[in-house]
């Protein structure tokens, strides 16, 4: 340590009274302070420390002080600024102004009032040192002295807080700058300026950008863990708001609200809300919860659905976790959140939080609710969720006791009926349970019968979802018996319909009429003759609907899924009862031109057409969109049932009527040539419009009408790479009907002849067009058999919907497409997994490339969205397949080259290519195979040469000539197979491969002879490249060439060389 340290104030004092002892007392002015300059400079009392002990330590300060010299006062003082935290620091410095400030207001007072009454002020002094420094002269605010000692707590003046009543600032952000998002309490986005209202609702805070109104989320996610009640309930209040408001900024920011707050552990920080004792706190969280997981948009979309077609299936929105469950259970639960919320909301315990806050807390019913909606998401995750609430003790017990039984709270409980509607869509097993267990049918049966005349928004609710929760067991052929017994209220409540409800009527009005006229059809598709009763009545009511309909220039949404219900009844008990006179009124709806009105809103409110689709969180997935097809005007649902009623009836008058309408074809093609058809195609919102472009094929083909063949078999091409996996079912019919179906092609056998006429191939298309004429032919005659082979190939041969279905639940991944885009290379791709041991592969190659080459040559188009390049890479599995096949199918398979390459300005060997990984070692294995099999194939050797092109690149041209180069011998393709310009330019510049070339031909690798099109090609580049460039390379080549053995050879180079 240093020898030069200062002594301590302890030790500085024991020298001096040492010095006192010996009776030493020089002490002078420069080394002691007085009494006088000690009050002067640190003040009669302490700024620091209060309390009864403030002056004593005050005056023992002093004390110290005065025994110490302005030089070691200043540096001790140093000293202590050096090792203090600055903020502590200055901390302190402000609050000795604060006081100061305190005193020269008091001051003030007093020397005014020692002024009126003639004496002087006690204490008062000129100046400090302190308020000179004072940075905010409380003096220079002249209300001051009015408010100081008028309220509680005003006697004490802070200059920091004083600034609060000056003037905001007006700073703008930079423009295209982006800033921080702030919030007001009811979670909307606020401007980055304050208009004014912001400071009177308190929306101005402390934090870092003071003049900007709202609370940021960070300031809002440290308030919620604050140690004040109010503050948590209002922060998590306030981010409940924003998370239901979210969905309306995503434009707002740079990144969706969601995934971030997902990301941050926002759901961790509510489920650590959701424990506290405070039963505030616990419904604040409890709201934000549902904010977080629930998509309102999404439940909305499908209650509307409701009475729809296919609105009884449910989405399932779980994540597929590629792990398996012994590793998934040693993830920790913020790792499993990040992966997975609602499986990680489950390892939170979250469902036994839920079961205590509905049977312990006395609630109110709008937070009953948001639980119930954060249970039924919960449940659209997968069947292990909701088998898990389900066979959770006593939490669906106490929802049917306290919700369904003893509800004496004057509200109602729909989403409690959505909850086990949602739960029994998952399987017929767990709607069997429901019933047995809960005995639910009880309360549909009460709340059905109930008074429709209360007009409660939320009773109506809950009898819509009586009747629709009743659907879903009957589409079990659950509960079939109770119709009987429920008879005469069902017979009553149409017949106030037929008296009362029109296509004009309220929505709630005609939503309920649709869900009667749906339950009924529910109970026709299980047993038809248990609603035979009440069909009459429906046809009378159904007549008066449609006559309603085609006479309204403008129905709205729910009077088209009011007619499309009662045409979808007629559609399934059209063989058991006779409906002459319904049949007969629906020709109304062509006359009246409410068809033709009804498919041109049908274009304008097509999913397929213009939709979008939103991003949504992966560990969180939603549907995330609105459909247009729900929009108010969307005639969808009538469209589509007519489509199905006309199939079952096989009307053929109106069936042609359908399908001449001039507006059907504007919506099929608009359809089809839409940009984004192929992406919506894939969402759930989709599923009901293909599969009215499903019904439309199955009408053309069954009608008369013979103008749009080709276009017809386009759109069910199309259809078997966009129609969903849960519903391939639908394609099968469409395969046989159409797909293979010859008439339908572009043109019939006879015109074959004259098509080839036309062709103009390239050179290295087949030589002999005869040879091409005759394997078409075959191809055509092969049909039959194609169809069959493509049945058993994409498993359609005996494939049927299950009826009764054992879920109305789709799986994960039911909304990808039922076949890839090049599914018609399946049967190839299958041979070489299976290495081509199949006793029947030599057929099946076969039959799979006649159908590749007839699509090419007649309908090119329907494989425009499969890249050349994957084409190339199908074909030559083949070869792959085994070590012989490609010899029974050699003439097929050049012909399909030659459709290849004919798209030569489109091949594309380094553009991403579906199924493989990497061209490079896709192209070596075909190489190998070509040097262990092919015995000089001409017909492989040109499947080798296409990426040899000087197009592709050099890397591919080197395995050949340098690390494969065994193969040099072998390739002995002739030039009139190929495209010799393919090969030829752009001159080769790469200088290892010219080197490889030259010493190739001049060591007699490469002879004319034997491989000619790549002797061609060497000697070729090798004189061009010399010829056109005077650089070291081009003079290298040009002295190895000048010192060949080989005159011949040298003469024949050099004789090429431009001079």
């Amino acid at each position: 340590m240093s020898q030069n340290k200062k002594k301590s104030l302890f030790a500085q004092r024991m020298e001096v009274q040492r010095e006192t002892a010996n009776g030493s007392n020089a002490v002078t002015r420069s080394s002691v302070f007085t009494s006088e300059d000690l009050h002067d400079s640190f003040g009669t009392r302490s700024y620091i420390v209060s309390g009864d002990e403030a002056n004593r330590i005050h005056q023992d300060n002093l004390s110290k002080l005065s025994r110490m010299s302005h030089h070691e006062i200043h540096e001790e003082r140093e000293k202590l600024l050096s090792t203090l935290d600055p903020g502590l620091v200055e901390f302190l410095r402000n609050r000795r102004k604060q006081r100061t400030v305190e005193e020269a207001m008091d001051t003030q007072d007093r020397s005014s009032n020692a002024e009126q009454s003639g004496q002087p002020a006690a204490g008062t002094s000129e100046t400090t040192n302190t308020e000179a420094e004072a940075e905010f002269d409380a003096r220079e605010i002249p209300d001051v002295k009015e408010f100081a000692h008028k309220y509680p707590h005003m006697d004490v003046v802070e200059d920091d807080k004083l600034k609060w009543i000056g003037e905001l600032a007006t700073k703008k952000p930079e423009t295209n700058n982006p800033f921080s998002a702030r919030f007001n309490f009811e979670g909307e986005l606020l401007p980055y300026i304050d208009e004014g209202d912001g400071v009177l609702r308190g929306l101005h805070n402390h934090g870092e950008e003071q003049e900007r109104p709202g609370y940021t989320l960070q300031e809002l996610m440290q308030l919620s863990r604050s140690a004040v009640l109010q503050q948590r309930v209002i922060a998590l209040t306030t981010i409940s708001n924003i998370l239901a408001n979210a969905s309306k900024y995503e434009a707002a920011f740079l990144e969706p609200i969601l995934p971030i707050l997902l990301e941050a552990d926002m759901y961790l920080l509510l489920r650590f809300s959701l424990d506290d004792p405070s039963q505030r706190v616990v419904m604040a969280s409890a709201g934000a919860i549902c904010n977080l997981v629930v998509n309102h948009g999404d439940e909305v979309c499908l209650d509307l659905l409701m009475g729809t077609p296919l609105g009884l299936q449910q989405p399932s929105l779980g994540v597929v976790i590629d792990m398996k469950q012994s590793e998934m259970d040693e993830l920790k639960d913020a790792e499993l959140l990040k992966l997975d919320v609602v499986r990680g909301m489950v390892r939170t315990n979250i469902l036994e939080r839920y079961r205590y806050i509905l049977e312990k807390l006395n609630i109110e019913p709008v937070e009953i609710k948001q639980t119930l909606k954060t249970l039924t998401r919960m449940s659209r995750h997968s069947y292990e969720i909701a088998n898990a609430i389900f066979s959770l003790p006593d939490l669906l017990d106490i929802v049917v006791k306290k919700l369904l039984v003893e509800n004496n709270s004057g509200s109602f409980y729909p989403e409690a009926l959505k909850l086990f509607r949602v739960l029994a869509a998952r399987s017929r097993t767990l709607a069997e349970n429901i019933i047995e267990k809960y005995g639910i049918l009880d309360f549909l049966f009460k709340f059905i019968a109930g008074d429709k005349a209360q007009r409660h928004p939320e009773a109506m609710h809950l009898m819509l979802e009586s009747f629709y929760t009743w659907q879903t067991f009957l589409s079990y052929k659950l509960s079939v018996d109770s119709m009987r017994a429920f008879e005469p209220i069902l017979v009553k409540l149409l017949t106030v319909h037929f008296e009362y409800t029109n296509v004009t009527s309220s929505k709630s009005d005609m939503e309920h009429a649709t869900a009667l006229i749906t339950t009924v059809s529910a109970v026709a598709k299980v047993e038809v003759n248990s609603v035979m009763f009440i069909l009459p009545l429906a046809c009378q009511c159904g007549m008066k609907w449609i006559t309603q309909y085609s006479n309204t220039v403008n129905p709205n949404f729910s009077a088209s899924k009011l007619v499309g219900a009662v045409l979808q009844l007629f559609s399934l008990t059209y063989n058991s009862f006779d409906c002459s006179n319904f049949e007969d009124n629906v020709e109304k709806l062509f006359r009246n031109q409410a068809l033709t009105r009804s498919i041109m809103r049908l274009r304008k409110c097509s999913w397929l057409i213009s939709g979008k689709i939103i991003s949504n969180p992966e560990n969180l997935p939603c549907l995330g969109s609105t459909p247009p097809t729900l929009f108010s005007e969307s005639s969808l649902s009538i469209v589509y049932s007519l489509c199905t009623f006309l199939l079952a009836t096989k009307n053929k008058k109106l069936m042609s009527w359908l399908i001449r309408e001039e507006e059907l074809f504007l919506y099929l093609q608009e359809v089809v040539e839409s940009s984004t058809f192929r992406n919506l195609s894939g969402h759930w919102f989709a599923r009901q419009e293909l599969f009215l472009l499903v019904s439309i094929v199955h009408l053309y083909t069954s009608s008369d009408f013979g103008d749009h063949h080709r276009f017809m078999h386009r759109l069910a091409f199309t259809l078997l790479t966009i129609v969903h996996e849960g519903d391939k079912y639908l394609l099968a019919d469409l395969i046989s009907n159409v797909v293979f179906n010859i008439k339908y092609f572009r043109y019939s056998v006879d015109d074959v002849n004259e098509r080839l006429d036309f062709l103009k191939l390239e050179e290295e298309s087949c030589p002999q067009l005869a040879g091409k004429r005759d394997l078409l032919q075959q191809a055509i005659e092969s049909l039959p058999c194609v169809e069959t082979l493509y049945m058993k190939e994409l498993g359609l041969d005996y494939l049927r919907p299950t009826w009764p279905p054992p879920t109305l639940t789709g799986h994960l991944n039911s909304t990808q497409a039922a076949f890839p885009s090049d599914w018609i290379f399946m049967p190839i791709m299958r041979l070489h997994q299976c290495e081509g041991n199949d006793k029947n592969a030599s057929t099946t190659a076969s039959l799979c490339l006649k159908w590749f080459i007839l699509i090419e040559e007649f309908s090119s188009d329907l494989l425009s969205n499969i890249k050349p390049a994957a084409k190339y890479c199908r074909l030559c599995c083949v070869f792959l397949a085994g070590p012989d096949l490609f010899r029974d199918v050699t003439p097929l398979l050049g012909l399909s080259l030659s459709f290849v390459t004919c798209k030569y300005d489109e091949l594309n060997f380094e553009e991403d290519i579906p199924g493989l990984s990497s061209f490079y070692d896709f192209y070596r294995d075909v190489l190998e195979q070509y040097a262990g099999v092919s015995y000089c194939d001409t017909i492989f050797g040109r499947y080798i040469l296409v990426p040899l092109a000087q197009k592709h690149n050099v890397k591919f041209k080197k395995i050949v000539w340098s690390e494969l180069a065994t193969i040099l011998r072998l390739l002995r393709t002739p030039m009139s197979e190929v495209n010799m310009e393919h090969y030829l330019e752009p001159t080769e510049s790469d200088p290892d491969l010219l080197m490889t070339y030259l010493r190739a031909v001049a060591s007699g690798e490469v002879r004319e002879a034997w491989c000619p099109v790549l002797y061609r090609m060497a000697f070729h580049h090798v004189v061009s490249y010399i010829s056109s460039n005077n650089n070291k390379i081009s003079k290298v080549l040009r002295d190895r060439i000048e010192k060949l053995g080989n005159a011949e050879l040298k003469n024949q180079f050099l004789r090429n060389f431009k001079t």
